[in-house]
């Protein structure tokens, strides 16, 4: 059959297309799903680097530079004495 209007004229034949087309489609579906929860497990079980940048003043660890840079904030101390009103 050259085109689907003329497949869809024989019913035996195009409800047998259909339902081939249907099931190859879900397997694939299925299949896709299952590669992609396997895919998350797989990246839940990899283990996060470890923290491999200290904190010169207390040695806390950090992950990464921004985070020690922010952490560094709090071992400033206030050079501006607080003024009473």
């Amino acid at each position: 059959y050259g085109t689907w209007e003329q497949s869809a004229l024989d019913r035996e034949r195009w409800r047998s297309a259909v339902h081939k087309g249907t099931n190859t489609c879900e397997t694939n579906r299925i299949a896709a799903a299952e590669d992609r929860r396997q895919t998350r497990k797989n990246r839940a079980n990899n283990p996060v680097a470890g923290a491999t940048v200290p904190c010169p003043h207390c040695q806390r660890l950090f992950r990464a530079q921004i985070g020690l840079t922010s952490h560094l904030r709090t071992h400033k101390k206030s050079t501006t004495p607080l003024q009473d009103d």
